[in-house]
């Protein structure tokens, strides 16, 4: 019996962790990284993120948009873009919502992480119309990273490789591909969530770990963990490919902050 528990309770964290995991690190990755961009840039930070917003906080928005609807909440007020905004809020979703409908409270969840949804789907979008061949090697490779027992090194090898293999596509097909990079660079910029956001999702959350420890509970004593974390695994490292390139363009960003700095600096020395 001790043996069933102490498994059972091992398979239920390894599902949280793939499934919550990705989400999670990309989220404060992209969040952290934009701070570091808006820090080291300064006062002309807020152009590029006024900018960029004209494509990325419509899609942020709409990925909460969305969840409201699939969780049956309803849409009060919504403005997907606002070029002038002054407080830094370029778009809003209000929603509400039954309390007593669990469905409902268990949307939550989604609702509050919608951007980082609406975000992957744009740039996946990019990547099959924009860069079809690197997005064809990227699930063949994706597919064999899960499937063998590689180390952490060749891991981070293979989920950056996706990004690495973007580059050759602008000899085949540059006007394509700019503007592919264009979207992805806008939306990699605000797949960010707002405390508002991180709240909302955080409410949800009890609801989520108990169905989540159901599903583990039938699938454990079924004997079915071992294909289901399988497919959970795929799932996993098929985020975090995604969310590589998310964040190497974050990183891009925050590299060409260090630039303007560095060249402040030489401009203020003379």
């Amino acid at each position: 019996m001790g043996d069933f528990i102490v498994g059972l309770l091992l398979y239920y964290l390894k599902l949280l962790a793939m499934t919550l995991g990705p989400i999670v690190v990309c989220g404060l990755a992209v969040e952290l990284l934009s701070r570091a961009f808006a820090r080291l840039v300064g006062f002309g930070s807020g152009i590029v993120f006024g900018v960029t917003a004209a494509i990325g906080t419509p899609i942020h928005e709409l990925g909460h948009a969305a969840m409201c609807l699939l969780f049956g909440h309803k849409i009060v007020d919504m403005k997907l873009w606002s070029p002038t905004a002054q407080d830094g809020l370029y778009g809003y979703v209000q929603h509400s919502y039954n309390r007593k409908n669990v469905w409902a409270r268990f949307g939550n969840l989604f609702i509050g992480v919608g951007p980082i949804f609406s975000g992957l789907g744009v740039v996946v979008l990019m990547l099959w119309l924009c860069f079809p061949t690197s997005w064809h090697a990227f699930l063949s490779n994706s597919q064999a990273l899960a499937a063998t027992d590689i180390g952490f090194v060749s891991l981070l090898k293979g989920i950056f490789s996706l990004f690495l293999n973007l580059p050759a596509a602008f000899a085949e097909h540059w006007f394509v591909s700019t503007l592919g990079l264009i979207v992805i660079l806008s939306v990699s910029l605000h797949i960010t969530l707002s405390l508002l956001d991180i709240k909302g999702a955080l409410s949800a959350l009890p609801i989520y770990c108990g169905l989540f420890f159901v599903f583990a509970l039938i699938t454990f004593t079924a004997r079915l963990n071992a294909p289901i974390e399988g497919w959970f695994w795929l799932l996993t490292v098929r985020l975090l490919s995604l969310f590589s390139v998310v964040i190497a363009f974050c990183l891009l960003w925050v590299l060409v902050g260090v630039i303007i700095r560095l060249f402040r600096s030489v401009f203020k020395a003379f």
